[in-house]
């Protein structure tokens, strides 16, 4: 007798999606968008009905979980760094007028 062996394909869309988030991570808006759809559908294959690839649907949660908390992290680093580019900016252009 064979087992009858699925593929669990949220599990497995969602640690692609999960690693690319983390790859993307650059990019922070959509490290963000991969992540929230990694882990929503690492959530959703590990409820899923066929037990096979629980395992990857964790490692798809674990992983979206990280690429999107790199992408807020970079989202903040970014508008900390362009809101102190900005305030150079215009201290240089207050100098400058003053002169």
């Amino acid at each position: 007798m064979q087992d009858q062996w699925k593929a669990n394909g949220k599990a497995i869309v969602s640690l692609i999606l999960s690693i690319l988030s983390i790859l993307c991570c650059c990019v922070w808006y959509v490290s963000l968008i991969l992540g929230v759809i990694g882990l929503i559908l690492g959530i959703l294959g590990y409820r899923d009905e066929n037990p096979n690839q629980k395992d990857v649907a964790i490692a798809g949660i674990v992983i979206g979980a990280t690429g999107i908390a790199l992408g807020v992290a970079t989202a903040v680093i970014s508008i900390f760094i362009m809101q102190q580019s900005a305030s150079t900016v215009m201290i240089q252009l207050g100098k400058g007028i003053s002169m």
